[in-house]
């Protein structure tokens, strides 16, 4: 084995082993003691939940990690987030191509570059993309509709997995999983397969700050 086969190799091996971690990180989460009543939440978790569904708005910078059958290392993606508890979720990617995507209650919207619209009607779309705006809101009640929620916490840190209840969901996401400190979120999981995951991870993020007419123009509709 040369020196190019034995780094393709790594590579491939690095991956996997990764996923595998992910996994068993999760299933380690997901257990009976583990479990929270998404209805009737104890006490130490109320207050968290309580701030995480108060936020009217949150502005982010966020790197995606796309994690693909057969490719040996995740594809990047790079952009802006914005969410309105009125008005949605506003994904801008800005690398390796600028696009903007909309979720919000009427499905999903994409605009190309020059800011055409684009529905996206697809199942799989609405079914990986929809479940964003839902953690966003922290909507307990309408989280409570799809998911079972399992919850572990050290410190100021904590995790959250959310389970879908129905087979429907669960055909286009397996598991979502959020980790943060104190009231911010730091990292989305999304979790289709074993081997087909997108990871989100948000960073300089400011909340409950106005957007300008510009903004709520081009990231919302």
């Amino acid at each position: 084995m040369n020196a190019r086969q034995f780094a393709s190799l790594f590579l491939v091996v690095s991956s996997l082993v990764c996923l595998s971690l992910r996994a068993q990180d999760a299933s380690e989460l997901v257990s009976p003691a583990h479990k929270i009543a998404i209805d009737q939440p104890p006490t130490d978790w109320k207050p968290l939940f309580d701030e995480l569904a108060h936020r009217s708005t949150v502005s982010a910078l966020f790197t995606e990690n796309r994690y693909l059958p057969f490719k040996k290392i995740p594809v990047v993606f790079e952009g802006e987030i914005r969410f309105s508890r009125e008005r949605g979720l506003g994904l801008h990617y800005l690398q390796p191509d600028n696009r903007i995507l909309i979720v919000d209650t009427q499905g999903v919207l994409a605009r190309d570059a020059k800011g055409r619209p684009h529905e996206l009607s697809d199942a799989r779309a609405q079914g990986t993309v929809g479940p964003l705006l839902n953690v966003m809101s922290f909507d307990l009640p309408e989280l409570a509709k799809n998911f079972d929620l399992y919850g572990v916490r050290t410190g100021k840190t904590w995790r959250l997995a959310f389970e879908p209840r129905t087979s429907e969901l669960a055909n286009s996401l397996s598991r979502l999983v959020i980790s943060g400190r104190d009231a911010g979120v730091s990292k989305i999981e999304m979790r289709k397969s074993s081997l087909l995951s997108v990871e989100i991870l948000i960073h300089d993020a400011k909340e409950n700050v106005p957007f300008t007419p510009e903004e709520i123009a081009k990231f919302f509709r």
